[in-house]
């Protein structure tokens, strides 16, 4: 069989038909495969949850510190409201002092960000310097 007559055949009507399909499929993917997917990822807000600023402020002697946190859900259809931070302390040298857990009740809609002022439950003599880290957090039903 020559090239025109193969051109010409069923078998070459079917291969064009299979590699369509086969683009249609693949652009499908890569315009809307995130959006159809997102549904059938479990919550995890370390993952959705991003803290965009994190700032510890121990400037008042014998007062409770607090912190400055700002949070951004990048969740395409989860609504967060309670959140769990390990808290991590630091001396002046960079020291770790102490490790903390707090819980933030802040409610986040997909793709809202939010800066949220917050007192510290100890006081905190030593600390100069802080970090915060998502542990978990829990979703709106």
């Amino acid at each position: 069989m020559n090239l025109p007559q193969f051109f010409r055949s069923r078998e070459w009507v079917i291969t064009r038909r299979l590699i369509l399909v086969a683009i249609v499929l693949v652009l499908a993917y890569r315009t809307w495969g995130k959006t159809l997917l997102s549904s059938f990822h479990s919550p995890n807000a370390t993952r959705d949850i991003i803290i965009t600023k994190s700032e510890f402020r121990p400037e008042f002697p014998g007062a409770k510190p607090a912190w400055i946190i700002g949070l951004k859900n990048y969740s395409r259809n989860l609504t967060y409201d309670q959140f769990e931070l390990e808290a991590t302390y630091l001396d002046k040298a960079g020291a770790v002092l102490q490790k903390d857990t707090m819980i933030l009740r802040q409610k986040l809609v997909p793709g809202q960000e939010a800066v949220i002022g917050s007192t510290d439950f100890k006081e905190r003599p030593a600390a100069v310097n802080g970090t915060l880290k998502i542990v978990n957090g829990s979703v709106v039903k």
